[in-house]
């Protein structure tokens, strides 16, 4: 192992004739982590995971898995790698244990070895009771499941997933959450990188953020640095009456103004500036008896999905250590 990062991408460029899908990408991307990539459609999220796969080679660029250039290097590279499609590609008619030691043996691991690890990866994800159901027959979530087993046979040091969760119903994506993170902090070699739309996943998933826009990063941090980047907190009170609100509206010092989402209600933008937040408590003891509700809220996933939409916004650089 090389440093602290376990994929390192460098100049990366796909073309498909005239069109640019990644243009120009460099990224780390940290050991043991879950990295999530979010972008709108077209933005190139399903083709990097896919160069990263050595399923699709780059125009130009490198991507280094574990030390392991996946050009030159290719079949060393593929060992460390196990990757789940969005598009479940498992054979309907197999059962779960079936495809496991299919996937084993292809891997070059042999009909005994491959069993043995078919059969730890049955235990591992609870699907004893499914080992010998056709996969067609399967649920939604179990058939995610066994598609993160086969991922998982190889032993890799890198795990793909593009929008691992697709179809999946509420409880079946809980379910898959937990297991992904499971799998990421067993033993903190592992890493994770993930593709998805849904925001809520990636808050529920990220240790690490990349955005994508028109093939290019826009930004790449924790997801809370970035979330403190983009946005700021908001203080909404609820009076209990109309008058108390407008009142303290028309006598803030901090700046409360009315809130458009109900009658009764007041907010304030809270920036870093620690006045700001002093007058702020001066304006809230001031009508104490009149307040019902205090919510504090910061910014989101959402705020910064929608900031980095602009083209004008780009924050690929983290901030200094």
């Amino acid at each position: 192992m090389v440093g602290e990062n376990s994929v390192r991408i460098a100049g990366l460029t796909k073309r498909y004739g005239e069109r640019t899908v990644l243009d120009g990408v460099s990224l780390d991307i940290r050991r043991g982590g879950r990295t999530v990539v979010l972008g709108p459609n077209g933005a190139g999220k399903s083709t990097l995971l896919e160069v990263v796969s050595t399923v699709r080679t780059p125009t130009s660029g490198t991507v280094v898995v574990e030390g392991h250039d996946v050009m030159t290097d290719v079949r060393s590279a593929r060992r460390l790698i196990g990757m789940a499609p969005q598009s479940n590609a498992l054979d309907p008619l197999a059962t779960p244990v079936e495809v496991l030691e299919f996937q084993g043996v292809a891997l070059g691991l042999g009909r005994q070895a491959a069993r043995r690890r078919s059969g730890e990866l049955v235990e591992l994800f609870g699907l004893g009771e499914h080992r010998a159901t056709r996969i067609a027959k399967l649920s939604g979530g179990t058939r995610r499941k066994v598609d993160l087993a086969v991922a998982l046979v190889g032993e890799p040091s890198l795990i793909v997933l593009d929008e691992p969760t697709t179809g999946l119903d509420p409880l079946a994506r809980i379910e898959f959450w937990a297991e992904l993170k499971r799998l990421s902090t067993a033993d903190g070699s592992r890493t994770l990188l993930i593709s998805t739309q849904d925001l809520h996943e990636a808050e529920v998933l990220a240790t690490d953020i990349v955005v994508l826009r028109e093939g290019g990063v826009v930004a790449h941090d924790s997801p809370e640095a970035l979330k403190n980047r983009v946005g700021v907190r908001t203080l909404t009170l609820t009076l209990d009456t109309d008058e108390a609100a407008h009142r303290l509206a028309e006598a803030t010092r901090a700046g409360f103004v009315p809130e458009p989402g109900g009658p009764a209600m007041v907010r304030l933008s809270l920036p870093g500036d620690p006045a700001v937040l002093r007058a702020a408590l001066d304006d809230v003891g001031a009508v104490a008896a009149s307040v019902e509700e205090l919510r504090l809220t910061g910014p989101s996933l959402d705020d910064v999905f929608a900031a980095l939409t602009t083209p004008a916004t780009r924050l690929d650089e983290k901030e200094p250590a």
